[in-house]
């Protein structure tokens, strides 16, 4: 649905871990890589290693004892699935009614089997649980109705024949047709794309939202990489405020830069105002999540760890215990990769530029 191809820009940043063997040498780049995941949260003292190949195995017990924080909004992000789709409602209705009780009770992590649940760990791409998680935001951007010197750039609906490139865009290939639904800067447009929609402040007081629209059918490339494999931007230094930051630098380069990325992305005006991810249910910050439905079935229960960074993106050596829905996909979300939906605004903008780290998962049932 909407936000299918909103993190190609961040996670390409991340170099991930094919572990092999039983037990992987600390040695030579193995040894780096661990060292760099740890920096982002990754451990792996005191883990046993499980074949990446089983993404899930049953455990007794959530090795994680500390209290889930989010208690509340996890209640009203069920409420919003029990609401909006019948067909996940009747696919986990057992769970659903567990998982609640388990929560009214306190959310003790040593009592879900009092509950009658079981958990299942995520093995992580590494093999010792250490799931990638990366995150999603609804930006607020700044717009208007018409163009102007300081709005030029088209958020256009879908048209008939979608299958224009990027570059063509751009160059008018859909001038005339009354496609355009409002007008902002290319920055904002193209990262509007890149999360799949958007809150715009039109000027007169009011947030219009921009909602998923469709796709011009081109394969994505992420801009992040290109940088990164240009020598413009350090990997570890890739962001969605470092993309921004380079376009401000080099604003004759930076349609160009765009262009490389064939894929472009189409809007409509959703009257609801509430962001919807590919399951059709509303989605609360901090208490849904995007997937790869290979792995995990949409309307899964996961207790995730989510790594807890600094206003710079460093990871502060903690993790917050959070009960999320998995409620949405992308087209960047690959195997063990969690994308945790942060909410709407700068602050949720913030935290999702930054957020590629790890912690360990825990499906539910």
């Amino acid at each position: 649905m909407k936000f299918n191809f909103k993190l190609g820009v961040v996670t390409a940043t991340v170099l991930l871990l094919s572990a092999c063997g039983s037990s992987p040498t600390r040695t030579g780049s193995v040894y780096n890589e661990r060292a760099e995941r740890e920096k982002l949260g990754a451990v792996y003292q005191g883990r046993s290693y499980v074949s990446p190949s089983q993404y899930l195995f049953p455990v007794s017990q959530v090795a994680n004892r500390s209290g889930v924080i989010n208690q509340g909004d996890f209640l009203t992000q069920l409420s919003e699935v029990r609401s909006y789709s019948n067909n996940l409602v009747n696919r986990h209705a057992s769970t659903y009614g567990k998982i609640t009780n388990w929560v009214l009770s306190g959310a003790d992590v040593d009592q879900l089997a009092d509950f009658g649940l079981n958990s299942r760990q995520l093995s992580g791409d590494d093999g010792f649980q250490n799931v990638l998680m990366t995150g999603y935001y609804i930006p607020v951007f700044h717009g208007r109705a018409n163009k102007s010197s300081q709005y030029q750039h088209p958020v256009y609906a879908l048209p008939k024949n979608k299958r224009y490139s990027r570059a063509q865009i751009y160059n008018g290939a859909l001038n005339g047709q009354g496609l355009e639904l409002a007008y902002s800067t290319m920055y904002d447009v193209f990262a509007m794309g890149v999360q799949g929609s958007g809150f715009m402040d039109m000027g007169n007081g009011r947030l219009t939202h921009f909602a998923y629209g469709g796709q011009n059918g081109y394969p994505y490339t992420a801009v992040g990489r290109l940088l990164v494999e240009d020598g413009e931007i350090p990997k570890e230094q890739m962001s969605m405020q470092a993309i921004k930051a380079w376009g401000e630098r080099n604003p004759s380069r930076f349609q160009a830069l765009l262009e490389r990325n064939a894929s472009y992305i189409y809007f409509k005006v959703d009257p609801t105002d509430k962001p919807k991810g590919a399951a059709g249910v509303p989605l609360i910050g901090l208490s849904s999540i995007a997937v790869d439905r290979n792995v995990i079935p949409l309307g899964s229960i996961v207790l995730v760890e989510m790594p807890r960074i600094d206003s710079q993106g460093n990871w502060t050596g903690a993790h917050d215990l959070r009960l999320v829905v998995a409620l949405d996909v992308g087209g960047a979300i690959k195997g063990q990769h969690f994308d945790l939906y942060q909410g709407i605004g700068d602050k949720a903008g913030q935290t999702a530029g930054f957020l590629k780290h790890y912690g360990r998962a825990w499906v539910l049932n």
